[in-house]
């Protein structure tokens, strides 16, 4: 593939940028993408510039989450902002309210989807079945297929028994 500005050298960069829905995207030689203005090629990549980004939409909140601190380590928010490192384990817990939408930013959602240790406990085997039959379950019920969901919905009670959780 051609580069998109100078139709000469072979495109070697592939950017892809999404706002609002609308998706644009720019296939550049390297000559090209150095000098675009858009890309700041030459500084490398900074946890923390990605963490701000995502923070940076909410101007109206961001004079409310200076004030914002760790019971624990007394870390501010605006700190965590600047640095992209939180200070200890209670940061998560008295940030959680802000943290989520930056992981989910990150990530796409807000649960650990990766892969598994090979000897996983029984506990977390079957709360992924539980989510995984869940998941089925609410697909069956939009489709209308009740026999299906009725089936599901059993397998789900019967391992949350198993699990000692109670129903919700």
């Amino acid at each position: 593939m051609l580069c998109d500005n100078c139709k000469k050298r072979e495109a070697n960069f592939h950017y892809t940028k999404i706002i609002n829905g609308n998706i644009e995207e720019l296939h550049l030689c390297e000559t090209c993408a150095f000098d675009n203005q858009e890309f700041d090629l030459n500084n490398s990549f900074s946890i923390h510039k990605l963490f701000s980004g995502l923070t940076e939409d909410n101007q109206d909140k961001e004079e409310n989450l200076k004030d914002i601190t760790c019971s624990n380590c007394h870390l501010t928010f605006s700190r965590f902002q600047k640095t992209g490192k939180l200070g200890c384990a209670t940061c998560y817990d008295d940030f959680s309210e802000y943290l989520e939408p930056i992981i989910n930013g990150i990530h796409g959602h807000n649960h650990h989807r990766g892969k598994a240790p090979k000897r996983i406990s029984p506990k977390i085997e079957l709360q992924r079945g539980i989510e995984e039959l869940s998941s089925k379950l609410e697909d069956a019920v939009k489709k209308e297929e009740f026999e299906e969901a009725a089936v599901l919905r059993d397998e789900i009670k019967e391992m949350r028994s198993k699990l000692h959780i109670s129903e919700e």
